[in-house]
C-alpha cells in the first residue's frame, strides 16, 4: 500500500481547512446572535438587534482572523490545537469588541453579550472538533479491528487503543447492561422493601423542605412541593452519578490493570445505574403529583424525554471527566463534595427561577443543572414550552458536555493502568 502523493495530501488539507473555516464562520454568527437572545427577552432582543448587527462584522471578522493568525486551521491535528483555539477566540473577541466600540459605539450594544459570545463560540467550536476527532478514532478502530488476526489483551498503540475503547463501548453493551443490573441487585439484595428504599431519600427530602418552606418560611406558592420534587429528583440523579463516577476507575484498579476492555464502560455504568433509579422514582412520583395537584396533561410534557436525554448525555460527560481526573488527582472526590454543595444552591430547586433578580438569571442559568431543572418545571408545573434560551443552554450542555467528556477520557485512558 503506497502513501498518497504530496499534492493530494495538500489538496485534502486545504479542503478540510476551508470547511473548518466556513463552519467556524457560521458558528461565530450564530453564537453572537444567541448571546444577545440569552441576555434579553423577545421584546428587548428586537430593540437591541439592529445595533448588534452593525457590530457583528467587526466581532466575527476579528474572531476568524485571530483563529487564522494563531494557526488553528494549519495545526488541527496538533496537541496544541485547544490552546490555539482558546487564545484565538479570546484575542479575536477582544479586538472585535474594541473595533465595534470605536466605530459603532457602545450605545445600544450589550456589554454582557460580548462576554457570553466568546464562551458560546469556544464551546461550539470545541464540540464539533471533538466530535470530528471521535469520528476519526472510530474509523481507525474499525480499520484496526479489520486488520487484527489474533486476540490481544492490551493494545500498545495509543491512538488505536483509544479508538478501540470508544467504539468498544457499543460492542460491550452487554457488559454495560450486566454491570448496571449487578449494582441494582447488590443494592437491594437481602432488603425487605427492596426498591422502595430508593423512594425514601427523595420523599424525606421533599417532606423536610416542604415543611420548612410552608410552615417556617411560609412560602404560599400553590403546588410548591411538586415544584420542589421536580428539582430534587433531577439533582439527586446528577449528584449521585457525579459522586459515584469518581471511584469508577480508581476502585476498579485490579480489573483495569489485568484485562483490556473499554474503560468508559465503568463510569457510564455508574450513570446508568443512577438513571435506572431515577426513572423508577419518576414512574412513581410524577403520576402521584399530577393527580394530587390536578395537573392536566399538556403538549409540552411530550418534550420531557428530549430534555431527559440531554441531561443523561451531560451527566455521562461529567462522569467521564471526573473519573479521568480522579485517576490522576485523588483529591477530586473532596473537591466535588464542596462543588456539589455550591451547585445545589445555584440551581433553582428550593426557590423559583422567576423570583431571581433579572441581572442574576443568566449567570444562574449557566449553572450545570439549572437549565434542566427549569425546563422540567416549565413543562410539568407551568404547562408551557421552555424559552429558547433554555433550549440553547440544555443542548450545549447535553451534546457539548458529552463530547468534552468523551474527548478528555479518550485522551487519558491509556494512562490509567500506570496511575492506579
Amino acid at each position: 500500500m503506497h502513501d498518497p502523493p504530496p499534492a493530494a495530501i495538500a489538496s485534502r488539507w486545504a479542503s478540510a481547512a476551508t470547511k473548518a473555516f466556513l463552519l467556524d464562520a457560521v458558528l461565530a454568527v450564530a453564537c453572537y446572535v444567541a448571546a444577545y437572545r440569552l441576555r434579553f427577552d423577545v421584546i428587548r432582543f428586537s430593540n437591541f438587534l439592529p445595533t448588534a448587527l452593525q457590530a457583528l462584522p467587526f466581532i466575527v471578522g476579528a474572531q476568524l482572523f485571530a483563529l487564522l493568525l494563531v494557526g488553528v486551521y494549519r495545526h488541527s491535528n496538533s496537541r496544541r490545537w485547544l490552546p490555539r483555539l482558546i487564545g484565538g477566540i479570546a484575542v479575536g473577541s477582544a479586538i472585535g469588541t474594541a473595533l465595534a466600540a470605536g466605530i459603532v459605539g457602545l450605545q445600544g450594544i450589550s456589554r454582557a453579550s460580548f462576554i457570553i459570545d466568546p464562551l458560546l463560540l469556544l464551546i461550539t467550536c470545541f464540540a464539533w472538533r471533538g466530535a470530528a476527532r471521535l469520528r476519526r478514532l472510530a474509523q481507525n478502530a474499525k480499520a484496526l479491528e479489520a486488520d487484527t488476526t489474533e486476540m490481544v489483551d492490551r493494545v500498545d498503540d495509543e491512538e488505536a487503543s483509544v479508538a478501540s475503547g470508544l467504539v468498544g463501548v457499543f460492542h460491550h453493551r452487554e457488559l454495560l447492561r450486566n454491570l448496571v443490573a449487578k449494582d441494582l441487585k447488590l443494592k437491594y439484595r437481602g432488603s425487605v422493601f427492596g426498591f422502595l428504599w430508593s423512594l425514601v431519600n427523595p420523599l424525606v427530602m421533599v417532606s423536610v423542605y416542604a415543611f420548612a418552606f410552608t410552615y417556617i418560611l411560609r412560602v404560599r406558592t400553590e403546588g410548591f412541593v411538586f415544584l420542589l420534587l421536580l428539582g430534587i429528583l433531577a439533582w439527586t440523579f446528577f449528584a449521585g452519578s457525579a459522586s459515584m463516577s469518581t471511584g469508577s476507575i480508581v476502585d476498579s484498579g485490579g480489573l483495569v490493570k489485568s484485562v483490556f476492555f473499554p474503560r468508559a464502560v465503568l463510569p457510564i455504568a455508574t450513570v446508568l445505574f443512577n438513571f435506572a433509579q431515577y426513572l423508577l422514582t419518576l414512574a412513581v412520583f410524577i403520576p402521584l403529583m399530577l393527580i394530587a395537584y390536578q395537573v392536566p396533561p399538556s403538549l409540552p410534557m411530550l418534550l420531557y424525554p428530549v430534555f431527559l436525554s440531554l441531561q443523561l448525555l451531560c451527566t455521562i460527560g461529567v462522569a467521564l471527566v471526573l473519573a479521568t481526573a480522579t485517576a490522576t488527582f485523588r483529591d477530586v472526590r473532596h473537591i466535588l463534595e464542596i462543588a456539589l454543595s455550591v451547585l445545589f444552591w445555584t440551581t433553582p430547586i428550593v426557590y423559583q427561577f422567576s423570583s431571581v433578580p433579572e441581572v442574576l438569571r443568566l449567570p444562574l442559568l449557566l449553572s450545570p443543572m439549572s437549565s434542566f431543572v427549569v425546563a422540567y418545571q416549565e413543562i410539568f408545573f407551568y404547562g408551557r414550552f421552555p424559552d429558547v434560551s433554555i433550549w440553547l443552554i440544555t443542548v450545549i450542555y447535553g451534546i457539548g458536555g458529552f463530547v468534552v467528556g468523551a474527548m478528555v477520557f479518550a485522551t487519558y485512558e491509556h494512562r490509567f493502568a500506570e496511575q492506579l
